[in-house]
């Protein structure tokens, strides 16, 4: 989610029809695959504009600010480069680092190829076989199979290249990012009731998790992890509602504040307790050192929603106000609301909040936004679902937001569908994907000046990555498609 996160009771057996899989292979889970014939060895220098993290940095700001190749300029002239097919659909947000793109897999694998589409390996992770819904959605596997949604992290731990990734089956994986080999693998929750939607941070030598249910059946206690990045040995768990309880999931990626030392994180609906769970469908702060409670933040009842979860990653960004700068962190919820909430205080509420579309249970149906925001150092990026514009009802819209007041610097309307990733920036572009479509913008002004249609008419339902000069991203119909000008 999420990697997208739209997982509920209500709109699970949905998900799984548009996520069927097509074949799950049967790889041993320790052996990666290799194409010898294409090389396993990168041998080009990283570059300052590689994606390296969900997002692009720890803050979440899902901006590239050293992307020179692609820009208003040249980003009508977008065309196909390559696109490599999985076995189950791709909704990650790929990586790309030293010339290889990183991205996971709706049958369970993990997959690095070289920038020009030459084959290194995959590795199966896993995948869960959901209670949730019917299995008549999914007759090859005979049950609603879930396999790879957490985007990975890219970190050298003791000279190791390593890639931290949840796997489909409950488990955290470190891989050997040269080789795909599984270094160590720690369990973060049972199937099929837990579900790792999360994406991991890499920070200080830990890496940093969030543990959700599958799809609120059953609920569980949500969680947020701190791992040993080099040993997966746990060092911390911050239990988002008490023990005996159960709600809060952790959807959505952690957010780090490198400067303070603070991570934040958004959580889910509430279940059952014996006691009121003022942290779910919160924003919450802990230290990143060892999780201790800072601040929190939870939606008022006036504005929450039916399974309102805060299934989205928070972005940090800054505004002057009144004269003063503010270090700001903001997130979008499926109650359509986009909060703006200040970092020295985050507890005392919004500093400003904008309704940018309908609330409701089902994103991907239009209701609410699970997509995070992007910020460019100037402007913040908001995507969503059902709104309205000028009077004309669109199906999903993007805005330009003054980061001090909330107010709209331009408004997107999108006829088609909603936008379900993350929004992504590089200088003087924004792009998402929405429905069967990736639609290339002005920075300037909102208005596309480009588009690029799925042949098989399929959703991009996952965050676009730009980076060295292509643009990257998966779809429902098992590919991962690459543009460039």
């Amino acid at each position: 989610m999420i990697a997208l996160r739209w997982p509920n009771r209500q709109v699970l057996p949905l998900l799984i029809a548009l996520l069927t899989l097509t074949a799950t292979l049967a790889w041993p889970l320790s052996a990666p695959v290799f194409a010898a014939a294409n090389g396993a060895h990168a041998t080009h220098a990283a570059s300052s504009g590689d994606w390296t993290t969900y997002g692009f940095g720890n803050a979440r700001t899902n901006y590239n600010p050293n992307e020179t190749v692609i820009t208003p300029a040249t980003a009508p002239n977008l065309k196909l480069r390559w696109s490599h097919h999985a076995g189950g659909s791709v909704t990650t947000q790929t990586l790309a680092s030293n010339g290889v793109v990183y991205w996971g897999s709706w049958d369970g694998y993990e997959h690095a190829d070289t920038t020009n589409n030459g084959y290194l390996w995959a590795t199966y992770l896993g995948t869960t076989v959901s209670p949730c819904g019917a299995t008549a959605y999914t007759p090859f596997t005979g049950g609603t199979v879930l396999g790879v949604a957490s985007t990975s992290v890219l970190a050298t731990v003791n000279t190791t290249r390593m890639l931290f990734v949840g796997g489909g089956n409950g488990y955290f994986y470190a891989l050997n990012a040269q080789t795909g080999a599984i270094l160590w693998r720690t369990l973060l929750g049972a199937t099929p009731s837990h579900f790792l939607w999360s994406s991991p941070a890499y920070y200080n030598g830990s890496i940093y998790m969030g543990v959700a249910s599958l799809g609120d059946c059953p609920l569980i206690q949500g969680q947020f992890v701190q791992l040993n990045a080099a040993t997966g040995a746990i060092q911390h768990i911050y239990n988002v509602v008490p023990n005996g309880c159960t709600g809060g999931s952790v959807w959505g990626a952690p957010t780090i504040d490198e400067a303070a030392g603070t991570v934040y994180f958004a959580t889910g609906n509430p279940g059952s307790c014996g006691s009121y769970e003022s942290f779910a469908d919160s924003v919450v702060e802990l230290s990143a050192a060892n999780l201790a409670f800072i601040h929190h933040w939870q939606i008022p009842a006036s504005q929450n929603v039916g399974d309102g979860d805060i299934g989205n990653t928070p972005t940090l960004f800054s505004a002057t106000i009144n004269g003063s700068l503010h270090q700001l962190v903001g997130v979008a919820g499926k109650n359509g609301y986009y909060y703006a909430l200040d970092r020295a205080n985050i507890n005392a509420g919004p500093v400003w909040e904008d309704k940018i579309a309908v609330g409701g249970s089902c994103p991907q149906c239009g209701n609410g936004s699970i997509s995070p925001s992007a910020w460019d150092g100037t402007t913040l990026f908001v995507a969503g679902g059902n709104s309205t514009i000028s009077g004309v009802n669109c199906a999903g819209t993007v805005r330009a937001v003054n980061p001090a007041t909330g107010a709209y610097r331009w408004q997107h309307c999108m006829l088609s569908g909603p936008v379900l990733g993350a929004v992504t920036a590089v200088p003087g572009v924004v792009a998402i994907g929405q429905g069967n479509a990736i639609i290339v913008m002005s920075a300037t002004t909102g208005a596309t000046i480009y588009r690029f249609f799925d042949p098989a008419n399929k959703s991009f339902e996952g965050a676009v990555t730009i980076a060295d000069g292509v643009l990257y991203e998966g779809n429902l119909d098992g590919n991962l498609y690459a543009l460039a000008p």
